[in-house]
C-alpha cells in the first residue's frame, strides 16, 4: 500500500520544501552546537535505555526523553528563523501564558514522588514544569531591559528595576519551594548583570549584604533538613537522618566504573536514588568510567564557549545578553548538577543539561540553544550583507 503522503502530488511538493529548508538551515547555522547538542542527547536517551534495563525505570522515561529530544530539535529551528531582539519585544505574548502556568503551581501543582516541590502541572498523559520555561522568558525579556537601560545601569533609577526584574522571577519559584531553580534564576540575573556592566562597588555590596544576610537565612528560613544538607558535607560521619544515602551511593557507582565503565547494559549496576534525573551522571561514571565523565564535561564546555562565541560576534546588544544568560543557565546547572553527584554540593534539586531525563527541562535548553541559533543566524545576515 503507497502511503498517503505520496498519493498526494501537494504533499510531495510540501515534504521536497521542508527538506530544502532544513538543508539550507543546516549549511548555515552553527553546527558545532548541532553536533554537540545532538550528541549528548542520543548519549542521554542510550543511558535511560540502560537505565531501564537495570529495572530502575519504565520504558516510558526512554519514550518521553526522545520525543522531548525531538520537539526541542524543531523548537531550536524555529527560534533560531528570529531575530532574539524581535523575540524579546513581543514579551506580551508569551510572558503572560508563562506566569498563568507558575500561578497555577500554586493551586493545582503537583508533587513528584521524592520531592517537595510544587513545581509541576499535570495534563493527564503527561507533566509540565513551568519554572523551566519562565528561564528563557527571563532571559528574553531581562534582555531587553538591560539593552534599553544601556550605560545608565550603575544610575539607581535604572538599577533598581532590574534588581525588582530579577526578583520577580526568584521569588515566584521560591513559593514553589524549588530552591534549584531559584538558584539559576538568581545565577542567570548574576551573569547578565554583570555582563552589562554592573560596577564592582554594587557588585562588592552585594557580597557584603549577602554575607550578612547569611545568619538570618540559616536560623530564620532553612528547615533543620535543608541545615542538615550543607552540615554533612564538612562532617560525613554525622548523618542522622541518612541524607547521605543517594549521594554516597552515586559516589560508590562512579567509582565502581574506573576509567572505561563497565558498559551502559551491564547487569550489575548499582541504584542510585534518582539516576535517571538529577543523578544521571553516576550513572554515566558507572558505565563509562572516567573517561566517558570527561568527555561530557568536555562537551559542554565546548557548548558553552560557543555559546559566548556567537554573544561576542552578535551585532545587538540584546543577542548578546540572550547568549550570556542561555550560557549562565547552562553553565551553572552542569555545575551543580555535578557537583551534587560529587558530593562538594549540596542536593538541591538539579538537572544536567540535555542529559539527565526531563521533558521540560530538555526543551527549555534547546529553546535557548535556538535564540544563540538565532544570533548567530543574525550576524552572519549582517556580516556578509554588508
Amino acid at each position: 500500500m503507497i502511503p498517503l503522503w505520496r498519493q498526494s502530488p501537494g504533499s510531495g511538493r510540501i515534504m521536497k520544501k521542508i527538506g530544502r529548508f532544513l538543508s539550507k538551515f543546516f549549511q548555515n547555522t552553527d553546527k558545532v552546537i548541532w553536533v554537540v547538542a545532538l550528541g549528548l542527547s542520543a548519549l542521554s536517551v542510550l543511558l535511560l535505555a540502560g537505565i531501564c534495563d537495570a529495572g530502575y525505570v519504565q520504558v516510558r522515561t526512554v519514550q518521553v526523553q526522545a520525543a522531548a529530544a525531538a520537539i526541542g530539535i524543531a523548537a531550536a529551528v524555529i527560534a533560531a528563523q528570529f531575530d532574539p531582539e524581535e523575540l524579546a519585544g513581543i514579551w506580551k505574548l508569551y510572558v503572560p501564558p508563562t506566569l498563568l502556568l507558575m500561578v497555577l503551581t500554586y493551586f493545582v501543582g503537583t508533587i513528584r514522588e521524592g520531592s517537595t516541590n510544587r513545581s509541576w502541572l499535570s495534563l493527564g498523559f503527561l507533566s509540565i514544569q513551568p519554572s523551566e520555561f519562565l528561564k528563557i522568558a527571563f532571559i528574553l525579556t531581562f534582555a531587553l531591559h538591560l539593552s534599553k537601560v544601556g550605560d545608565d545601569i550603575n544610575q539607581p533609577r535604572s538599577l533598581v528595576p532590574l534588581l525588582v526584574h530579577g526578583a520577580i522571577p526568584v521569588g515566584m519559584v521560591l513559593l514553589q519551594k524549588d530552591a534549584g531553580v531559584a538558584l539559576i534564576v538568581a545565577c542567570i540575573f548574576g551573569a547578565m548583570l554583570f555582563a552589562a556592566g554592573l560596577s564592582w562597588r554594587y557588585i562588592g555590596m552585594a557580597a557584603g549584604g549577602a554575607a550578612l544576610a547569611a545568619p538570618v537565612l540559616w536560623f530564620a528560613v532553612l528547615s533543620d533538613y535543608q541545615k542538615q544538607r550543607i552540615m554533612v558535607l564538612f562532617d560525613p560521619e554525622h548523618d542522622p537522618l541518612g541524607i547521605t544515602y543517594q549521594q554516597n551511593r552515586g559516589l560508590t557507582a562512579i567509582g565502581s566504573g574506573q576509567v572505561f565503565g563497565i558498559g551502559i547494559f551491564n547487569d550489575n549496576h548499582i541504584y542510585v536514588p534518582e539516576n535517571y534525573n538529577d543523578f544521571i551522571f553516576t550513572f554515566l561514571g558507572e558505565s563509562l568510567g572516567f573517561v566517558g565523565c570527561f568527555l561530557v564535561v568536555a562537551a559542554l564546555a565546548v557548548l558553552c564557549a560557543r555559546i559566548l562565541a556567537n554573544g561576542i560576534r552578535s551585532r545587538t546588544t540584546v543577542g548578546r545578553f540572550v547568549c550570556v544568560g542561555v550560557f549562565a543557565m547552562i553553565a551553572f546547572q552542569a555545575v551543580v548538577n555535578i557537583g551534587m553527584c560529587l558530593m562538594v554540593l549540596p542536593v538541591i534539586g538539579i538537572t544536567l543539561p540535555l542529559l539527565s531525563g526531563g521533558g521540560s527541562s530538555v526543551l527549555s535548553v534547546y529553546i535557548g540553544l535556538g535564540l544563540v541559533l538565532g544570533v548567530y543566524a543574525d550576524t552572519n545576515r549582517n556580516m556578509f550583507s554588508g
